[in-house]
Formats: C-alpha cells, sequence, structure tokens
C-alpha cells in the first residue's frame, strides 16, 4: 500500500516532469526545425546532422574541436561527416598544423543553411518573446544556460 500511496502522490510529473518537459520541447523544436528546413528547400537535411554543422566555425573546425562542441564521440561524428560532405554541405582538408587532423569547412550550400536555421532560431525565439514578453523570455533562457552551466561543472568538476 505505501508503494502505491508514493505512486500516486509522484503522479504531478507525468505532465509537468523534468524529464517529460524537456523531452517533449526538444521533440516540438526538431519537429518545426525539420519542417522549417524542408519549407527552405532543404529536403534532404536531418535533424540529428546540427550538432556537427552548426559548430563549424567561419574558417573551418578541426575534428577534435568539432566533436567536443558537437558532445558526440569522434566516431558518431564520422558517420554525420561523411553523410555531409557527400551531400554537399561541408568540405575537408587535412589540418596543416597537425596531419593527424582534419579541418571541416562549410561549403556554400553549408553557409546557406547555416544562415537559413539562424535566421529561423530567431524568429522563433522572437515569436516566444512576444508570447512571454521580452524579460521573461530572456530570464528563462538565462535560468536554462545556467541549469546546463550547473550540470557541465558537475559533471565535469
Amino acid at each position: 500500500m505505501a508503494l502505491d500511496h508514493k505512486l500516486q502522490d509522484s503522479e504531478y510529473i507525468l505532465d509537468c516532469g523534468w524529464g517529460k518537459v524537456l523531452v517533449h520541447l526538444k521533440k516540438q523544436f526538431d519537429q518545426w526545425a525539420t519542417d522549417r528546413l524542408t519549407q527552405k528547400g532543404y529536403k534532404d537535411f536531418k535533424i540529428h546532422y546540427m550538432p556537427v554543422i552548426m559548430n563549424i566555425d567561419l574558417n573551418g573546425t578541426n575534428n577534435n574541436d568539432l566533436a567536443v562542441r558537437a558532445k558526440v564521440t569522434k566516431q558518431a561524428m564520422s558517420k554525420v561527416i561523411k553523410e555531409l560532405k557527400k551531400l554537399g554541405y561541408i568540405s575537408s582538408k587535412t589540418d596543416p598544423k597537425d596531419k593527424r587532423s582534419v579541418i571541416f569547412s562549410l561549403t556554400t550550400k553549408g553557409r546557406s543553411l547555416v544562415i537559413g536555421a539562424r535566421e529561423s532560431v530567431a524568429e522563433l525565439m522572437n515569436e516566444y518573446r512576444k508570447k512571454l514578453g521580452k524579460k521573461n523570455f530572456d530570464d528563462l533562457l538565462k535560468k536554462l544556460v545556467s541549469i546546463i552551466d550547473y550540470n557541465d561543472n558537475k559533471m565535469n568538476g
């Protein structure tokens, strides 16, 4: 009976639990981003490419830094890199400073996609600012970044 009582007491998490809220928002965002990129003509682009392509600098990024920024292993990144190269979004060359490393750069197609994605996200954020109020949305964003920093420090420290 005690377990039933504990289970009943925790049912509020079904609707508003931290994990459920985050997973739901992520699914909504991924669907929105996929729809938006499709509308912009990027029908061959998959949402799981985003962490890699969005972390390539204007002058290129080496494979080690890219894996860290994208928060993926080099092995997982390798598959995405192959697909992005095949689709014409990125190019690669040997790092002149370290022959064991590779520098990945955005092609013209890749740059256009990144610009379009960034502009779309800015529009979405402005939509949320109108919905919640600028101060409320910006405060929420700062708090979420603070939670990310807290968790990163906790895991890495």
